[in-house]
């Protein structure tokens, strides 16, 4: 298998255009509230783990960010090849849910590793009640192997037309030598959800 290679389209005019209608699209439907922005790294390895409420948490996600962002989606998405080409450009790359992909997971480690940015959803899945679920470890092996920050970030809904939805970016986490994938781990979940309770309160 070829190594995943980290594409930068941010400044394209046609990525740019898909960001703007995503923008005044979320902003039409939504009461947008960003919060902490000036914590993601402009440059270099980063890797951003949030909490996981809706399908439209990437597009929020890459509308917030002022960089580009690369992100696993279900392998399902990818069996029309039209489409599979449009999230592609936006940053995806496939995942088989439910196993040890360790394709998707060489693609992850890929993205810090060439200096790129990405977004993981610790807890795997959507949240069915809002509340923040138990988070599994990837994304700490990720962070670690790659040494770079690690930025908590939330989102406060729910989706409600014309409702207020806000995302939170948290400041970053700096893997240390003598941390693990549990300590780095707890120490995600733990970010998040005061991010949350900021949010609520």
């Amino acid at each position: 298998m070829s190594e995943f290679v980290v594409r930068d389209p941010f400044r394209e005019p046609l990525y740019r255009a898909m960001r703007a209608f995503v923008q005044i699209a979320f902003r039409l439907m939504f009461r947008i509230r960003i919060r902490g922005v000036h914590n993601i790294p402009r440059t270099g390895a980063a890797v951003i783990g949030c909490n996981h409420l809706h399908v439209f948490d990437v597009l929020l996600l890459g509308m917030a960010i002022p960089r580009f962002v690369h992100f696993m989606a279900k392998e399902e998405l990818f069996r029309h090849r039209a489409f599979a080409a449009l999230i592609r450009y936006l940053g995806a790359f496939p995942v088989r849910r439910g196993l040890q992909d360790k394709g998707a997971i060489r693609n992850a480690l890929a993205v810090p590793a060439q200096g790129g940015c990405l977004i993981v959803f610790p807890e795997g899945h959507r949240s069915r009640d809002g509340k923040l679920q138990k988070g599994l470890p990837g994304i700490a092996f990720i962070a670690r192997k790659a040494n770079c920050p690690l930025v908590p970030a939330a989102i406060i809904g729910p989706y409600r037309l014309w409702g207020k939805v806000t995302i939170r970016f948290g400041e970053p986490i700096l893997p240390g030598p003598a941390d693990t994938n549990e300590s780095v781990l707890e120490t995600l979940m733990m970010r998040i959800q005061q991010l949350l309770d900021e949010g609520h309160a």
